[in-house]
């Protein structure tokens, strides 16, 4: 059964669905929102985890944010998500997700069971030309990329998420995109969560190509703690391209999490 809640004072809409002592929280990325992540759930099996989903401030059916654009608001929001839900949690977190769920991980280490960073973007910033960056900068020019980037992904999906994007301001989205690619200053030291920690990388990524992620991603973790795992056939989007494997994975690891805390070792 899914079920909509509102936290107060806010208008942050979550989307629950399942039940379970625990909570699996997917954040979306770049112009994406919470919808992005149905194919997934789809083949999700994890049934000691409730899922939330919600659209990212400024994005889906969310208004655009009034201060400032930075890592703070969004870590904000998902902070006072995971708080609403009061349960122990693993988040995932997709692309410009990924330093957002770490840094709401490493606040909350009591409740963090782990992390799922699905081709993220390192903490420190993807560092991006000026001139690559303008196809950020409106939804046509992204769109246009990103269907040329990642050929498998639906062509419905793509008309739904210019749908969702068509009132999107040049200027939000910019500044969106210059925080991810300028990025965060925790990004310049080893990692504050130290839980597990499953990375997903797109093995045809030009974008964040597997080697970024092994150098400017991984390395941060706890190797004893963490895995990376390339999804074959899939770009920078492997959640949309290739949902199936990306569940399967998840899968494995919420698995894995659940047979350590219970005692049992890793599966």
């Amino acid at each position: 059964m899914v079920a909509s809640a509102t936290i107060p004072n806010s208008d942050i809409v979550l989307r629950r669905s399942g039940h379970g002592d625990n909570a699996v929280v997917f954040v979306h990325g770049f112009l994406d929102d919470q919808y992005a992540w149905n194919p997934v759930l789809a083949d999700l099996s994890a049934p000691a985890f409730e899922t939330i989903q919600f659209d990212q401030a400024g994005f889906g059916d969310r208004a655009e944010p009034s201060g400032p654009i930075n890592f703070d608001l969004f870590a904000g929001d998902l902070a006072a998500v995971v708080d609403a839900v009061d349960k122990p949690f693993v988040l995932v977190g997709h692309s410009m997700a990924a330093p957002i769920v770490e840094l709401v991980a490493s606040a909350r280490p009591a409740r963090a069971q782990g992390l799922v960073l699905v081709a993220p973007i390192p903490m420190a910033g993807a560092h991006l030309p000026d001139e690559f960056m303008e196809v950020f900068g409106s939804v046509e020019t992204y769109l246009t990329t990103r269907r040329q980037a990642a050929p498998l992904t639906p062509a419905a999906e793509l008309d739904r998420i210019a749908a969702a994007a068509s009132k999107r301001r040049p200027e939000f989205l910019r500044a969106a995109a210059d925080m991810w690619n300028l990025g965060h200053p925790a990004g310049e030291r080893l990692s504050e969560f130290a839980g597990p920690v499953l990375i997903l990388s797109g093995a045809d990524d030009q974008f964040i190509t597997p080697a970024v992620v092994a150098s400017a991603v991984a390395a941060r973790f706890d190797s004893a703690k963490s895995t990376v795992i390339e999804i074959d056939h899939s770009s920078h989007w492997p959640h949309v391209e290739r949902p199936v494997a990306v569940a399967e994975e998840i899968n494995r690891f919420l698995a894995r999490d659940r047979a350590v805390d219970d005692g049992a070792g890793p599966a």
